[in-house]
């Protein structure tokens, strides 16, 4: 990423709280401002990476625009994770991850598409609890990170939280279930509204598994000491 990326990234959220939690309701598609790719930066559409991204918390456009190119693609729908954000991007891609609200559309797409070799979950900062993700009744996100997890054996989940924010103890306590193996959480020190210019953290959206920023660790395997 550019200095002038991380300049803008590091800059963008000035007002408010930057723990706010980030939530969006089914309704957010219809409220949400309207964005194209020719007002915010969304990268290459045939990207084999996907990060559904959070509310427009940075004027308007969203703090993790800058991290879009080549080989990340974040579709114009900050603030609006339900209705069919979820299946937009490549088919079938490397990587599909969410950042914030855009965690909704991100459990979304590994329920009702279930494709994709990892999946990364950026700061998530609500804690959902039992909720409709998809129309088949309350759902946990955790539940439906590990019916993912269970259909591939050689699928990975990374989790990259701030220990500032909420809502991502859940998804950690995956590393104490029967697919801990192929959990990685990893934690960061910076506000939610910042974590997208943690140092690096593009490389968690594009190579999930080798990502480590000194504070990653993997869950033990089944039998494990």
């Amino acid at each position: 990423m550019s200095w002038m990326a991380v300049a803008g990234l590091a800059g963008c959220a000035t007002g408010g709280s930057l723990d706010e939690p980030q939530d969006a309701d089914p309704e957010a598609g219809a409220l949400a401002p309207r964005q194209s790719c020719a007002t915010v930066r969304c990268g290459n559409p045939g990207a084999p990476n996907v990060l559904f991204p959070g509310n427009p918390a940075c004027n308007g456009g969203g703090c993790e625009r800058g991290l879009a190119g080549d080989d990340l693609y974040i579709p114009p729908r900050n603030g609006a994770p339900w209705q069919d954000t979820y299946a937009l991007g490549t088919h079938a891609p490397d990587t599909v991850s969410g950042y914030s609200s855009g965690r909704i559309a991100l459990l979304r797409r590994l329920a009702l598409i279930g494709d994709g070799a990892h999946a990364v979950l950026l700061d998530p900062s609500y804690p959902d609890g039992l909720r409709d993700f998809t129309g088949r009744g309350p759902e946990r996100g955790e539940d439906i990170v590990k019916a993912w997890l269970d259909a591939d054996p050689a699928r990975t989940f990374l989790l990259v939280y701030s220990t500032r924010s909420t809502g991502w103890a859940e998804y950690a306590g995956l590393q104490t279930s029967g697919v801990a193996a192929r959990v990685k959480v990893c934690a960061v020190d910076a506000p939610h509204l910042q974590v997208p210019a943690v140092p690096d953290v593009r490389d968690a959206l594009v190579d999930p598994d080798g990502w480590d920023n000194g504070r990653c660790r993997w869950g033990a395997a089944a039998g494990a000491p």
